[in-house]
């Protein structure tokens, strides 16, 4: 073999011993495979105190050890070293955790208590560690499939329904052990798949009560599930992509723009934006409403805020009180940082992202020697459209509550406040979130066709919400205000809207009212209770647009019911047109037209 043809083949190597290499990546995987069952049979399969079975415990620290050296036998047999360390920061830096984290434990677990007001061991400690560094891996590597999924040539929707699904599956696995319920023996598959499918596409409807059915752990699960599902499985693979020494690539960046619905080019200060504007909003949150659980051991307390503070960013819907927020409407904490965190995960990240842009530009041209004559950056016409729906669907939704419901026998029982603050928190909870102040299934028809309304629109786009979208529904009333001035365009703000983004519109609005009328024609079929008709209605519309909101039917529904909401559920979070476009494949493009010829329309 010449010079020319070996050196390349040298050059390419980046170890001394490939083979040896090969066969750590083998054992490390199957180790980590046999933790990760380990841990879900010790903390799923076993009811009891987090001490027993250490055995399957020591299954995640030697999977560790092992990987630990693993890594470095790979480094010291590497030939790039500096790019070895550059490829393997984040996995080094886990491992690199775990070897401080034990010398820590080893020297101070002694002098920590546990929550049962005995020593923790050190042994006991290391093992936790372990176990839990093992669960890091395991989401690192899941995250790593999805982000390689972006960088081939798939269809963008079909990456989205395909993530959602396998979310809701796992989350149905893990809800069904034993350890996720509060009896321990497990919730039933359909129990399960339902309160899966519901926390990843951050419905909220439930047909156990999740603060008495499930356990602490269900509860956690459940907790991630909505977190993940709100924010999508695309989004956190790029938080690990754009973080990472390789960085986003540029078919990752042109999918997670083209799912985000955002028109920005900087894919990574988007997600920037994203990943700082949810932090912060779900801690200041569960830190404002904190004092909702004021009674409560400090533990509990900060887990209850947590937990509600992200359900109501990820428009979740879920609730750990045993009525929910019923009666709290006049309470500050409800009808405030609550509703407000609501409103903002509503508003989709995209329009989030513009609006930072806008007022950080803005700011930076009042500070002395900034350069007047660049261009100024401003609001672009989808965030325009989605502040002003909002806006607007706040205060109509609000006052045709408060005027609905004061056709009531007993409306004059409760004080003025009160119903001013019901209203307010209903007109934001009815379009995304699925909480309530107030029962639901009292309500006058009126307000439950109204409410409907209100949930069919539901909140913006790229946001953590469902329903048609504010920007379709704002579309949609300038077609007809501009086939009614005999206008052939939409023109808004200066701007010409594309008919192909009218057009697209419309198909979202007509196929989620099939999807709708569906639904609801299949509960009527299998309930047989036609005169709870608007209920089986409303209940429809919540699952299409992902609110939660509920009459109180949702646990009385029999399973072929609760089989079509679970379906409905999941149209309504991938969208029914994404899910077309995923079911139809790339489309093709007609190299010819057709004569045009006009119809009688009436």
């Amino acid at each position: 073999m010449s010079p020319q043809t070996s050196t390349p083949a040298f050059a390419s190597r980046k170890t001394r011993h490939p083979r040896h290499v090969a066969l750590l990546r083998r054992l490390d995987l199957v180790l980590q495979v046999a933790a990760f069952v380990a841990l879900i049979v010790r903390h799923g399969l076993h009811f009891g105190p987090s001490d027993r079975h250490p055995e399957l415990a020591l299954v995640s620290f030697c999977a560790m050890a092992m990987a630990t050296i693993s890594l470095g036998l790979r480094y010291r047999w590497s030939l790039a070293r500096r790019t070895f360390l550059q490829d393997y920061r984040l996995l080094l830096g886990v491992h690199g955790l775990w070897c401080v984290g034990l010398v820590v434990l080893v020297i101070f677990a002694p002098l920590w208590a546990r929550a049962d007001g005995t020593q923790l061991t050190r042994g006991l400690a290391v093992l936790t560690l372990s176990e839990g560094l093992v669960l890091l891996r395991v989401i690192a590597m899941a995250i790593l499939v999805t982000r390689r999924a972006t960088a081939v040539r798939t269809n963008p929707a079909i990456i989205m329904v395909t993530s959602f699904a396998l979310l809701a599956a796992t989350g149905t696995g893990l809800l069904m052990l034993p350890r996720a319920t509060a009896d321990g023996h497990g919730a039933p598959f359909m129990a399960a798949l339902f309160t899966a499918t519901s926390a990843s596409c951050v419905t909220g409807l439930a047909v156990e009560n999740s603060c008495t059915y499930w356990s602490r752990t269900g509860q956690v699960i459940i907790l991630g599930l909505f977190q993940i599902g709100g924010l999508g499985i695309l989004t956190c693979g790029a938080f690990f992509a754009a973080f990472s020494a390789r960085g986003l690539q540029l078919k990752e960046s042109a999918t997670l723009r083209e799912l985000l619905e955002s028109d920005g080019q900087d894919a990574r200060r988007m997600l920037r934006v994203i990943l700082a504007f949810t932090l912060v909003t779900e801690l200041v949150g569960a830190l404002l409403i904190s004092p909702l659980w004021a009674d409560e051991p400090l533990g509990e307390r900060a887990f209850q805020s947590v937990f509600h503070s992200v359900s109501a960013f990820c428009n979740a819907g879920f609730s750990l009180l045993p009525d929910g927020f019923h009666g709290m409407g006049q309470r500050w904490f409800v009808w405030g940082p609550l509703a407000f965190q609501i409103i903002l995960g509503a508003m989709g990240f995209g329009v989030m992202h513009n609006v930072c842009v806008v007022v950080r530009e803005r700011l930076r041209r009042r500070k002395p020697g900034f350069q007047h004559g660049l261009r100024r950056v401003q609001l672009n016409l989808t965030t325009k459209l989605a502040l002003i729906t909002t806006a607007a669907l706040l205060v109509w939704g609000a006052v045709g509550y408060f005027l609905l419901e004061s056709t009531a026998a007993n409306a004059d029982t409760l004080p003025m406040s009160v119903r001013i603050s019901d209203a307010w928190f209903q007109s934001v909870t009815f379009r995304t979130a699925g909480f309530n102040t107030t029962d639901h299934g009292s309500m006058q028809p009126a307000t439950k066709l109204f409410a409907i309304l209100l949930m069919f629109v539901g909140a913006s786009p790229g946001s953590t919400g469902g329903g048609v979208k504010t920007v379709c529904f704002a579309l949609a009333l300038m077609a007809v205000w501009s086939i009614l001035r005999g206008r052939e365009r939409i023109e808004i703000a200066g701007r010409t809207v594309p008919t192909t983004q009218v057009n697209r519109a419309l198909t979202v609005i007509a196929v989620g009212m099939m999807v709708i009328a569906t639904t609801t024609l299949l509960l009527v079929l299998f309930e047989r209770q036609e005169a709870r008709f608007l209920d089986h209605l409303f209940e429809a519309t919540s699952a299409f647009a992902t609110v939660g909101v509920s009459t109180g039917i949702t646990a009385e529904l029999t399973t072929p019911s609760q089989l079509v909401i679970v379906a409905t559920m999941f149209l309504g979070r991938v969208g029914p047109l994404t899910l077309l476009i995923a079911l139809a494949g790339q489309p093709t493009l007609a190299t010819y037209d057709y004569p045009q010829q006009r119809v009688t329309l009436g």
